[in-house]
């Protein structure tokens, strides 16, 4: 399984949520910042991978009902990808448009909060996300 199949990036981030907010008492925005940092090289690699972050963790966070605002204010613009690089596969394509979808209809809910973070974890996950990949 490659490290950026939808599969693997999905149950990664889903188990990261699980860890985090059970385990170490983290809220939603921390999760959600400290998993764009420590999976920064896989975040970078791609449009699809960033496409996939962002949905994935947005998901996990309507979950608990609120969502971090350095997601939110990103997130339209990965809401609109309907085109990836041409090396991703066709099913995992598939699979993330099916997100893209369930994501749009549970923001149309409005059932959530957005987290307010500090202009220094704003900072700090755009410079994760400038980040290049070697």
């Amino acid at each position: 399984m490659s490290l950026t199949s939808y599969e693997a990036i999905k149950s990664s981030i889903v188990l990261d949520f699980e860890e985090y907010m059970e385990e170490e008492g983290l809220n939603v925005a921390q999760v959600a910042a400290k998993t764009l940092e420590e999976d920064w090289r896989r975040v970078n690699d791609s449009l699809f991978t960033k496409t996939l972050y962002f949905v994935s963790i947005a998901i996990e966070s309507l979950k608990h009902k609120e969502m971090a605002d350095f997601i939110y204010s990103k997130l339209d613009g990965y809401l609109e990808n309907a085109k990836f690089e041409e090396h991703i596969d066709n099913n995992d394509i598939e699979m993330l448009m099916r997100d893209i979808q369930l994501c749009k209809k549970q923001l149309d809910n409005g059932d959530y909060i957005i987290r307010e973070t500090s202009d220094a974890a704003k900072s700090r996950v755009e410079y994760i996300l400038s980040l290049k990949v070697d």
